[in-house]
């Protein structure tokens, strides 16, 4: 059998139901109720904000709880101060709960007239909506304030590098890749590249570069591998043109042979000019 939430009201109410003045008072022994249910202890009234370890704990309502307008109200839970403060303006109840240890605070605000309809009587005639109201007191003003997290912001930032920490040794984890044709340890970019990477491309970019590396690599030029200069083309073949073991025939005159009779040198080697004509193409 489910547990009857309203256990414990009609006592509490009894013990107050004579100090009753007006209806705020009515939600404030409510609200009491409410703290005791989850393990609030009342200490007296006041906004006194230490401990001194010797007050009296007890689920009633302190004498002198409703003298004032507004209350002020003391409670323990798990050896920590909390204060209650209501206050009525303009038909509403204003209800702060503050942790005094951290000065933590939650809020709560109920129009007097809308919940409390009767000044005595069961909680039905009371309160009509008190299933409402009870909800709203745990989510709003009890669940916000205990079960706030405490964790201060050293604590997070020692957590987080912590963590970088473990990333920094973790055997698995994958490094970062540098960017692409980047040197990692030239921190100069107008610097000439390393020499080991053809200079190819960098006079079209480079207003400043030396006059050769354009971005159509002259297989002809200076940069020419000498060590495998080629089957027939004058300053050798690029490598790899020719695959290793591959059947290749030469063409061309072969490498350091003299032009035929009546041929011009290179690079027109191959071809008969017409009679007599010279355009001076190669000047």
């Amino acid at each position: 059998m489910a547990a009857n939430p309203l256990f414990g009201w009609d006592l509490t109410f009894k013990t107050v139901e004579k100090d009753v003045k007006r209806k705020s008072d009515i939600l404030i022994a409510f609200i009491h109720w409410n703290l005791t249910k989850r393990g609030f202890r009342s200490i007296g009234i006041g906004d006194e904000r230490t401990l001194t370890g010797e007050e009296e704990k007890t689920e009633l309502l302190p004498s002198g709880w409703n003298d004032k307008d507004n209350y002020t109200l003391r409670y323990v839970l798990d050896e920590k101060l909390y204060i209650l403060h209501g206050i009525n303006t303009e038909g509403n109840l204003i209800i702060n709960l503050l942790r005094s240890e951290d000065l933590t605070v939650s809020n709560l605000a109920v129009n007097i007239e809308d919940s409390i309809h009767a000044m005595n009587g069961n909680i039905d005639k009371l309160i009509p909506n008190h299933k409402d109201l009870m909800y709203n007191i745990k989510r709003d003003l009890i669940d916000t304030i205990t079960q706030r997290p405490t964790t201060t912001v050293q604590t997070q930032t020692t957590r987080d590098n912590t963590n970088d920490r473990r990333l920094e040794s973790d055997p698995l984890r994958v490094p970062p890749r540098p960017l692409p044709c980047v040197n990692p340890d030239n921190h100069d970019l107008w610097e000439l590249p390393s020499a080991q990477l053809p200079n190819v491309g960098r006079s079209d970019l480079d207003p400043f570069a030396p006059g050769t590396g354009g971005m159509i690599f002259n297989p002809f030029g200076p940069r020419r591998d000498v060590e495998n200069p080629g089957l027939g083309i004058p300053g050798g073949l690029p490598r790899g043109s020719v695959p290793p073991g591959a059947r290749f025939d030469p063409f061309g005159p072969p490498p350091g042979a003299a032009p035929p009779p009546g041929r011009r040198p290179p690079p027109d080697a191959d071809h008969f000019p017409p009679p007599g004509f010279n355009d001076h193409m190669f000047m």
